[in-house]
């Protein structure tokens, strides 16, 4: 048969063991949730850096170095940088002179 303890001979838990269970607690269910939440940040300033157009200023001064006679190559693979152009790609039959 089980005693019967009396509530008297139970030791109560005092303010600091209760707030080390709840900070516990929190801490196992809080840490994960922050982590995401960074991961989804980050996720978001990289998207959004690789994806940004190039202000209109260096738009036109890509689109003149390439229409200059005179730039050099590393220029104009700056400017095809700048305007996300792709070279060296072979034309089409139908679209190369005859």
């Amino acid at each position: 048969m089980t005693d019967i303890i009396d509530e008297e001979e139970i030791p109560k838990p005092n303010l600091l063991q209760r707030s080390g269970s709840i900070v516990q607690v929190t801490m196992l269910f809080a840490s994960p949730i922050i982590s995401i939440g960074c991961a989804i940040v980050v996720g978001y300033f990289a998207y959004m850096a690789a994806n940004q157009k190039p202000p209109e200023d260096m738009f036109s001064l890509a689109v003149s170095i390439l229409k200059s006679g005179d730039a050099s190559p590393e220029m104009r693979s700056w400017a095809t940088g700048v305007l996300r152009m792709q070279t060296g790609i072979p034309m089409p039959a139908r679209f190369s002179e005859q």
